[in-house]
């Protein structure tokens, strides 16, 4: 009996990288899985490796997350087929475009940020108001490089990410009173599609230093995405209950160790996005 026994969760973009591991280990752990993603020969295969780890109602949904309109159909699909939803992972995510920003294609620049952003609020939205009839209400976002520090001549990717955790922290306030965990996830450098993207641009546009770094990266095996998953199953169980509006690195911070769990629930400002100041200079001066 796993962690996430008997519970749904829908997870966008869990088709390939990423998300498709978050969505076997979430199958791992007895949940009934929901992959959202926009190419269907993808999602059929995700659906079969599903299959094989456990014999739980898994179900795929063809679905562009940047359009409203899909994402609303898709929740009352969801509303109908499955019933009440316990968990929401918000994975589907892409670079846009790579350069200097007053150089890229600003449709490009617009779409990462619907896809990216606008995606991540729009399944928020209409999901949850199914997260509200259930117990044990999670959801997780997923936010990356560009989220705490600059990512230049990548910045369409890392508004959006940044965005998507100051989203998360203004959610976990607003739904801090009816039962909701809300939180955000930084990956790290796992290896996934993304970095073809990198690759083909070349130094020219990437940065000659981030090329360099993504083929060291490439070589070495980068991140585990088993760091991201085993990170995004504590905080859809029960485990996690209490720890809410925070923006987790999965493998830099040491979730699994209570103390850190502790401060996650009492410190407010605790892995969150502060500016920091020095209030000594202030006091001062």
């Amino acid at each position: 009996m796993g962690v996430l026994d008997a519970k749904t969760i829908v997870i966008t973009g869990g088709s390939l990288g990423i998300g498709l591991e978050i969505a076997k280990g979430c199958a791992s752990e007895g949940a009934s899985i929901t992959i959202a993603a926009r190419d269907k020969g993808n999602l059929q295969n995700a659906l079969a490796i599903l299959k094989e780890i456990s014999d739980r109602d898994h179900h795929v949904y063809s679905l562009d997350v940047s359009t409203y309109e899909e994402v609303k159909s898709f929740a009352q699909w969801c509303s109908k087929q499955l019933g009440g939803v316990h968990g929401l992972v918000n994975c589907a995510g892409v670079y846009g475009p790579i350069g200097k920003s007053h150089q890229v294609q600003m449709e490009k620049f617009k779409e990462a940020i619907e896809i990216n952003f606008l995606g991540t609020v729009y399944m928020c939205h209409a999901f949850i108001p199914l997260l509200k009839s259930t117990r044990g209400k999670k959801i997780v976002n997923y936010s990356g490089g560009g989220a705490a520090s600059p990512f230049p001549n990548f910045s369409a990717y890392a508004t959006s990410k940044i965005a998507i955790v100051r989203f998360t922290e203004n959610l976990s306030v607003e739904l801090s009173d009816d039962g909701f965990d809300i939180n955000c996830i930084a990956p790290g450098f796992v290896i996934t599609r993304l970095h073809q993207d990198t690759l083909a641009a070349g130094p020219e546009l990437a940065t000659n230093a981030f090329l360099e770094n993504t083929k060291k990266q490439i070589a070495s095996g980068g991140v585990p995405p088993e760091k991201a998953l085993g990170l995004t199953v504590f905080l859809l169980s029960a485990e996690s209950d209490g720890i809410t509006g925070k923006f987790i690195s999965a493998p830099w911070d040491p979730w699994r160790e209570k103390e850190f769990q502790k401060r996650l629930r009492a410190d407010r400002d605790f892995a969150t996005l502060r500016r920091i100041d020095d209030k000594t200079f202030f006091k001062k001066n």
